[in-house]
């Protein structure tokens, strides 16, 4: 038997700052952008009135102490681009939200 490895059938096109991937425990979702990003990273989909029907009440970049700044409006939650980045690939946010 041989185990495979790799994507397993997904898109092999290279991953961008838009690919963003959710999981959630207890009050708090995590958020993994997929590509080191090199703007503001924009969610439309946890926008007010979107998805998420909870109040957003901080963001921390996990691996990193620098405080985020953040906005959440009709279009988007924005989260502005960290000074540094933590995560050579993959990098995560907890969004804590009551």
């Amino acid at each position: 038997m041989k185990v495979k490895d790799g994507r397993q059938g997904e898109n092999r096109a290279n991953f961008s700052q838009q690919d963003i991937r959710f999981t959630t425990k207890d009050d708090v979702l995590y958020a993994f952008v997929l590509a080191p990003p090199t703007e503001d990273i924009v969610i439309k989909t946890l926008a007010t009135g979107g998805l998420l029907d909870r109040e957003i009440t901080g963001i921390e970049l996990m691996g990193s102490s620098e405080e985020m700044k953040w906005n959440r409006s009709r279009d988007a939650l924005t989260i502005r681009l960290p000074k540094s980045l933590p995560g050579k690939i993959v990098n995560g946010f907890r969004i804590h939200t009551q």
